[in-house]
Order: C-alpha cells, then sequence, then structure tokens
C-alpha cells in the first residue's frame, strides 16, 4: 500500500491546533473563568463607571475571545513562514519519505513515535515535537483509511 500526499498547511489550521491546546488545558479554564468573571464586573459596575474604567472592562470581556485567538493567528501566519514551501510525503511499507526544496529524507516506521487523528487532521509525529500535519482536504476519504494504515505500521 501507498499513500502519497502534498502537505497543504494553513495558518487556520496552526490556529487550530494552538487554541485546541490552549482550551484543553488548565489555561483555558483560566481564560473561560476570567472572561466570566469579567462580563460580570461589567454588568455590575456599567453604570457607576466612567469611560476609562467602561474601556478597561470592555478589554477585559475581549481579551481571551477576541485579542487572544487574533495573536494567536497573526502568530500562525508568521510560523507558516518558517516552514518549507512544499513538502511530498510518501507512505509505504519502508517508512515515510520526505521531499521537499530538493531535499530527501526518509523515515523507518520504527523512528515515527506517533499518529495523532483529530477532526480536520491526521499528525504523523517523526520525533516527541515535530512531525507532519495531513489535513482533510488533502486527505480527502482516505483519511481513515490511511490512519489505520498509519496505525498498522507505527504499532509493528
Amino acid at each position: 500500500m501507498e499513500y502519497r500526499y502534498i502537505s497543504d498547511v494553513k495558518p487556520k489550521d496552526l490556529w487550530f491546533i494552538a487554541m485546541i491546546r490552549t482550551y484543553r488545558s488548565l489555561a483555558g479554564v483560566v481564560n473561560v473563568v476570567f472572561t466570566v468573571a469579567m462580563i460580570m464586573l461589567s454588568i455590575r459596575f456599567w453604570g457607576t463607571s466612567g469611560p476609562f474604567i467602561r474601556a478597561l472592562l470592555m478589554f477585559g470581556c475581549m481579551l481571551f475571545p477576541i485579542i487572544q485567538p487574533f495573536l494567536v493567528y497573526l502568530r500562525s501566519i508568521k510560523q507558516l513562514e518558517t516552514l518549507p514551501g512544499r513538502v511530498e510525503l510518501l507512505f509505504d511499507d519502508n517508512g515515510v519519505h520526505v521531499s521537499s526544496d530538493g531535499k530527501q529524507e526518509d523515515i523507518k516506521w520504527n523512528k515515527i513515535v506517533n499518529a495523532i487523528k483529530q477532526s480536520n487532521m491526521i499528525i504523523v509525529m517523526s520525533d516527541k515535537s515535530h512531525g507532519y500535519m495531513l489535513t482533510n482536504r488533502i486527505l480527502g476519504d482516505e483519511k481513515d483509511e490511511f490512519y489505520d494504515f498509519l496505525c498498522k505500521k507505527i504499532r509493528n
């Protein structure tokens, strides 16, 4: 069996991973609690506060649901600039073959750490902190079949 894909990572894919990581952690809980507390404070003190305090209350209410995701998106755009442009991935019985900018790398299956299936992508981890993202746009209808193939190869 052989699967060939050209990686097509967009800023929204990196943004999605960062937001999932944040809101599945303690930081996400703190963000939600802070936002709810700011909304309650704003409702309570809006009528008796001056323009400066109202601006601070508005900023506090928008910090985590609007400003933070926007800044994470900007960071995703900047991060994407450091990634190679066109990455071709070939998955076969021998391993993963990566081609990018005229360079070739072959990774044996015993070196692949994990395959992570998420709602919008599969991430093939080449070590604990690096991996290759394959979005649903790239995988199409082969997503489940490809994930099963990865799992069989990694566990063997």
